[in-house]
């Protein structure tokens, strides 16, 4: 003869089983968010990080980030064109020339990229590096993407092309992609 079975056994397995499912579905819906959040304010996020870490000085003072010491001269904007009478480029608002040196203090040669470096507006409006610009800045190509041994200098130009109503406020420049960056105010 069979037992009866016991309604409330098989109920307590389902409410386990929908919580578990609720649980999982709550995590998921977080991971989202916390995804979704990264998206939306991850390079804010990053620049209060690094601006809280990272050191500051003004144009004509050596700062450093990583391997990297830092000097910016100077800080020169409405140019309109890049280049020679052969070769040019013309900006799409106004060209910002960031003339700096480079000094490897550390212990292993380093890679400098423009891209790496940013400059800022009135307002934290961010622009980014304008490579080729650069690299018609540049006649000698000793900046870009070159190796820097250590105890090595090198000296050139970043270009930004940024509005012609606005100005660089900020510049953050960085060794790499993962050090806090060196903030050089104009």
């Amino acid at each position: 003869m069979q037992e009866p079975s016991d309604g409330g056994s098989d109920r307590g397995a389902r409410v386990a089983l929908l919580i578990g499912a609720g649980i999982v579905l709550a995590s998921l819906f977080a991971c989202a968010g916390a995804v979704a959040t990264v998206v939306t304010w991850g390079d804010d996020i990053y620049r209060r990080i690094t601006h809280d870490r990272g050191d500051t000085v003004a144009v004509g003072q050596a700062g450093r980030d990583g391997a990297f010491e830092f000097m910016v001269s100077r800080i020169d904007c409405g140019v309109a064109q890049i280049g020679d009478s052969f070769v040019n480029q013309t900006a799409v608002g106004q060209y910002c020339l960031a003339e700096l040196s480079i000094s490897n203090v550390g212990k292993r040669p380093a890679t400098f990229a423009d891209a790496l470096q940013r400059a800022y507006g009135p307002g934290g409006v961010r622009y980014a590096a304008d490579s080729a610009a650069g690299i018609l800045a540049n006649s000698e190509q000793q900046l870009f993407q070159n190796q820097i041994n250590p105890g090595n200098r090198v000296a050139g130009v970043v270009v930004y092309d940024i509005p012609r109503d606005s100005r660089i406020t900020a510049l953050e420049l960085h060794e790499s992609e993962h050090t806090a960056g060196l903030r050089v105010t104009a």
